[in-house]
């Protein structure tokens, strides 16, 4: 985009938390920060990437809670009344700690707005800035690595690197839409009706959910590749119990990837698949990790 454009995104968002900063959530918000190609002054940066640090509360707790029961993004809150309906911007939470690199303040609590947009003025356009090269990368990796932090990209190479595991780049395609049931069973039962028969898909999401769309692409590679029930868990974290034959693995967003390396080194465990970004409309680019060397694996803890 056009950094005119992306300047104006910005002062959207600055503008946003200031009307709303009383109200929760963006009550909770301590500061602002910009970094990457906006930030270094690129006239064309790809989007802008805006960290946003905040500190919980008890509300914040019980909201965190319920979205992990129900596999939705507890940030959404606050994205939301930030954006406004604004697409270009690039959220990260709470990502300052994590940094390896400084980032440019904006806003701090207890700014003013015009203080936040004074800041703003004064990152000046660089036509010799570039987005940066990044670090820890696999082919495999390209085009993803937004949504794919250092650390993970890291252990990645590693277990790659030792032999532990392989990596696969695939694009799944789409799968057929699960029919209206006219009843719901008993939770942990399937519709008869489903097309791929997969358990707690039309429970678990809404079908305009870019997670049930990623669901049913996984429930259709399952299916056309002869892959049971019994053998596949989808987006769950915990470990299958012992006796079990499930083999085969699939999450979304890096949500359970801490689980990889202790599921995929069981006997008998054959791949995980990982849909890295879903989306309603683009490409379902997903990783395919397969055991190589379980004893290697085992060892491996990824944080």
């Amino acid at each position: 985009m056009k950094r005119q454009r992306a300047v104006r995104l910005v002062e959207h968002v600055l503008r946003q938390l200031d009307k709303a900063q009383a109200e929760w959530p963006l009550s909770l918000v301590t500061e602002v920060n910009v970094f990457g190609s906006f930030a270094r002054g690129a006239l064309e940066p790809h989007d802008v990437d805006i960290d946003v640090e905040f500190v919980g509360d008890r509300r914040w707790a019980e909201h965190f809670a319920f979205c992990v029961a129900y596999d939705r993004n507890p940030n959404s809150v606050l994205r939301r009344p930030l954006t406004a309906g604004h697409r270009g911007c690039e959220f990260h939470f709470n990502f300052r700690g994590r940094a390896t690199f400084e980032l440019t303040p904006l806003w701090r609590r207890g700014d003013t707005v015009q203080d936040a947009l004074g800041r703003l003025a004064a990152i000046r356009p660089d036509p010799e800035a570039r987005r940066a090269p990044r670090d820890a990368m696999l082919p495999e990796f390209e085009g993803l690595d937004r949504w794919m932090p250092l650390p993970l990209r890291q252990a990645l190479i590693r277990a790659v690197a030792d032999e532990a595991i392989t990596i696969e780049r695939i694009v799944l395609p789409d799968g057929v839409a699960a029919r209206p049931s006219p009843w719901v069973r008993e939770w942990g039962m399937t519709y008869p009706d489903h097309p791929a028969d997969l358990p707690y898909l039309d429970l678990r999401w809404p079908a305009t959910s870019p997670l049930y769309r990623a669901g049913t692409a996984v429930a259709a590679d399952w299916d056309r590749r002869g892959i049971g029930l019994e053998q596949a868990q989808l987006h769950k974290g915990w470990l299958p119990e012992r006796g079990t034959d499930v083999r085969y693995f699939a999450g979304f967003r890096w949500r359970y990837y801490r689980c990889i390396p202790g599921l995929l080194s069981e006997p008998g465990s054959m791949e995980w698949l990982e849909v890295v970004h879903p989306t309603q409309t683009r490409p379902l680019d997903t990783l395919r990790i397969r055991p190589r060397r379980r004893a290697k694996l085992k060892r491996t803890r990824w944080e």
